[in-house]
């Protein structure tokens, strides 16, 4: 199994990561739908890996535990999200282990949520020195907050403290503000380490699934949010091309693409995302803010 996405990291090549949530092992059709994903990409080089995430819908839905079942269907090692919610330190270790075991080549290490009657969870900088002093062989990624989200200056201190616990390379939080996607843009020369951003179509339900569970670190501008809510969801896949274009422009490495499971619109996006790259000129940002509604 080849590793497209240390490679493409190591080289600063251009990439797509596509996250998917860790189904229940109960939840068979949710399974369905993302070993459907992962056969749809395996030949799709502009996609380096999928990436599971983390006991996100429920404890027992465990990216290592399905890890095996994903391996099945692809040919690009994924990229698998460990939590430090309800680990301790040898439960953690016991991850990485089973992870290298498995040929995992990534992992993307964040903190968590305490979680009730588990241990107290670890800080994504613990993991991160864990992860250096005993799993080398993983290229380890970190979660990269954005200045609003605290102020610059803590924000940017946060991402060295990581890069120096041994983060190789960050994810940035989502966003839809263009000085803060040109701020994280610089960062990539002052952390020596790529940079991917995230991205996620905004629908409606999206609006609402974000107001109902207060995710962290996602704001959405005003402005947006109306235009949203009067739109259909058709024009938020074409928003998310627009990003991927923001950020290529801007000189990420790549983008983490989330809420894009079915396959002909992953592929809808990426092709439209390609087409936008080739025509558009120096005026691609007063198109990226029309799409966004901040013209």
């Amino acid at each position: 199994m080849t590793d497209l996405l240390r490679a493409r990291l190591a080289r600063r090549d251009w990439t797509v990561t596509v996250e998917v949530v860790t189904p229940s092992p109960h939840d068979a059709g949710s399974r369905a739908r993302v070993l459907a994903l992962a056969d749809a990409v395996r030949d799709d080089d502009r996609v380096a890996a999928l990436t599971l995430t983390d006991r996100t819908v429920s404890l027992d839905a465990d990216p290592v535990a399905f890890m095996p079942s994903v391996l099945d269907r692809v040919s690009a090692s994924p990229l698998v999200h460990l939590a430090g919610k309800g680990r301790d330190v040898r439960g953690f270790e016991v991850a990485l282990d089973r992870c290298a075991a498995s040929g995992i080549g990534s992992a993307l290490l964040t903190g968590g949520d305490p979680v009730a009657n588990l241990p107290a969870g670890l800080d994504a900088l613990e993991m991160l020195r864990l992860a250096r002093a005993g799993a080398s062989e993983i290229v380890p990624l970190a979660v990269l907050a954005l200045p609003r989200n605290l102020r610059s200056a803590v924000s940017w201190e946060r991402a060295r403290a990581k890069r120096d616990a041994g983060a190789e390379a960050f994810v940035a939080q989502v966003s839809w503000d263009l000085a803060e996607r040109e701020i994280v843009a610089e960062w990539q020369t002052r952390l020596t380490a790529p940079i991917i951003g995230a991205v996620m179509p905004l629908t409606r339900g999206r609006l609402a699934f974000l107001a109902a569970h207060r995710i962290t670190g996602i704001e959405v501008p005003p402005a947006l949010r109306d235009r949203v809510s009067a739109e259909g969801s058709e024009v938020a896949f074409r928003r998310v091309a627009l990003d991927l274009l923001l950020l290529r422009r801007l000189g990420y490495v790549g983008a983490h693409v989330s809420g894009v499971l079915t396959p002909s619109l992953l592929r809808r996006v990426l092709d439209e995302a390609a087409w936008l790259d080739a025509t558009l000129g120096d005026d691609w940002r007063d198109v990226w803010r029309e799409g966004v509604g901040i013209a």
